[in-house]
């Protein structure tokens, strides 16, 4: 029976699509302007993630997304990426091809503009699926990548002091047990947002990727779901593929992307797989801690969040120009 729907999905011909988002969160700390700017490099990201889609493949398609994404310098991946206690930058990313179940993931790698193509490095040229810390860095200068001298500027340094100032003072309830452990011994350690992409190409095949700077104050060496195969991110070319955003330690708990997965892979809709998928995780953990966006293997899409807002963007054919949104308010196409 597998090997005819096998043959049958070989035969058919897909409206190649991809669908990105920026991030899912409260978005409360961001001027119109700033929310202006998320718009247009979502779109951007959309655009040219698309226009590579058309000739290449939904792998080549969701990696320009996020790359595009990371070089903004406006979302919390690469060049925007948050600071964690140590005033530094420790990156996630993770890439899966949908054709064969390959996979490449790098974390807490600092330097880099790119994590996005060191994890395809990872996926393609090792034997491994996740590389971290210096390794990965030293990996990814093997591979002839090129350090990147402006992740730490001078407005996140003012910005992390706000954030630092606040979350000590008890305004931010966030991470207490570790706010706990800094005031009682302030030298132990020196002085929600992601990026994501799923695609299908004219063959049916689908990718996804994301990519993270973690969050703001986070404890250095803190992995969260991002490169973690099914929590961040899934790909099969039997179920669909999946990039999930929120807070990484609720969406690694219920393994998000790939519980996507495998409910799509049964038969429900990317929609209806992402809509359940959030209702899960807001039943057993809360609000305010996921969004989601997926293909199923059908050329559906679908999307879903239970925070404020979740920045997202679509380009598919029949579509002069990428539709992006942020806040459920915006209209913004629903795949029924």
């Amino acid at each position: 029976m597998r090997k005819r729907w096998r043959r049958l999905v070989r035969a058919l011909k897909f409206k190649p699509l991809v669908l990105i988002h920026g991030g899912a969160g409260s978005y409360r700390l961001y001027s119109d302007e700033e929310l202006n700017l998320r718009r247009k490099w979502l779109r951007e990201a959309a655009k040219r993630a698309f226009d590579v889609l058309i000739e290449k493949s939904a792998l080549d398609a969701v990696e320009v997304a996020v790359k595009v994404m990371e070089s903004s310098g406006v979302f919390n991946a690469g060049l925007g990426s948050a600071l964690n206690l140590n005033r530094a930058v420790e990156m996630d990313a993770g890439i899966m091809d949908g054709r064969d179940l390959s996979v490449g993931a790098v974390a807490c790698i600092s330097g880099f503009e790119n994590p996005i193509s060191i994890a395809r490095k990872v996926m393609e040229e090792t034997d491994h699926i996740l590389i971290v810390g210096k390794a990965a860095e030293k990996l990814a200068e093997y591979f002839g990548f090129k350090r990147a001298g402006n992740l730490i500027t001078d407005l996140k340094l003012k910005r992390f002091e706000k954030i630092y100032s606040d979350w000590i003072e008890g305004k931010i309830r966030r991470m207490s047990r570790i706010r706990r452990m800094v005031i009682e011994n302030p030298d132990l350690f020196s002085s929600m947002s992601t990026v994501g992409a799923v695609a299908i190409d004219g063959d049916g095949n689908v990718a996804a990727a994301t990519s993270t700077g973690g969050y703001w104050l986070k404890l250095p060496g803190r992995v969260g779901d991002v490169p973690l195969v099914g929590c961040g991110f899934y790909a099969d070319n039997e179920a669909g593929a999946v990039s999930t955003t929120g807070v990484g330690e609720a969406i690694a708990k219920l393994t998000l992307a790939k519980s996507c997965c495998d409910l799509m892979r049964w038969g429900m809709s990317a929609q209806r797989a992402c809509e359940a998928v959030i209702d899960l995780i807001t039943r057993r953990i809360g609000s305010n801690t996921a969004g989601l966006i997926a293909v199923d293997r059908f050329g559906g899409y679908g999307w879903a969040f239970n925070t404020a807002g979740m920045g997202r963007a679509i380009m598919t054919e029949g579509m002069d120009q990428p539709i992006s949104a942020i806040f459920p308010s915006e209209f913004f196409p629903k795949c029924t």
